[in-house]
Formats: C-alpha cells, structure tokens, sequence
C-alpha cells in the first residue's frame, strides 16, 4: 500500500468519526437518548450539522477515491483535507447559536 492510499483512508475515518463523535458528546451532554433527535436548540444544531455533512460524504467519498485511482494519489488527499476543513468549520458555524455567529 502506498503512503497516499492511507492517507486517503484516514482523510476517509476522519471525516465520518470526527462528526460522529460531536454528536454522541452532545447526546451525552445535554441527555438526549438514542433514537430520540429531537432536544434543547444546542443538541439540535449539532445533530442537523452532522446531518448536513453526512448527506454529502457519498459524493465526497467517490470523487475522493476516483481521483486518487485516476489523477493524483497526493493532490487528491490534499483536496480531502481541504473538503474535510471546510466541513469543519461549517459545522463548527452550525453548531454556534444565531447570535453567536
């Protein structure tokens, strides 16, 4: 396996567990219990924000993957980190009250 093929799957585990993981914390935070998704504003923002990058990881994923197969293995993982960034920084946005943002 090469180093970029890797680097591609974490990019991958990153994007999915990171966003994952807010919202298990904001379950846990503010006791909201599976499959309940609905709760304080707070709880709801960061549920819809997971929501919202989720509904994008399919094409995400395959042009992620298809470009590391047909173009750049490199390039194609820094425009991963780049999505992955810009996912980020949505979500952190999102997650923030309206008047916070």
């Amino acid at each position: 396996l090469t180093v970029h093929f890797l680097f591609r799957a974490k990019v991958t585990l990153y994007n999915v567990a990171y966003f994952s993981l807010q919202v298990i914390y904001a379950r846990r935070k503010y006791s909201v219990s599976p499959p309940a998704t609905t709760g304080p504003p707070e709880f709801e923002r960061v549920f819809r924000a997971q929501a919202n990058c989720s509904e994008y990881f399919p094409i995400f994923i395959t042009v992620l993957w298809l470009s590391g197969v047909f173009f750049s293995q490199g390039l194609s993982s820094v425009c991963g980190l780049l999505y992955l960034y810009g996912r980020f920084n949505y979500f952190r946005g999102y997650s923030e009250s309206a008047q916070g943002r």
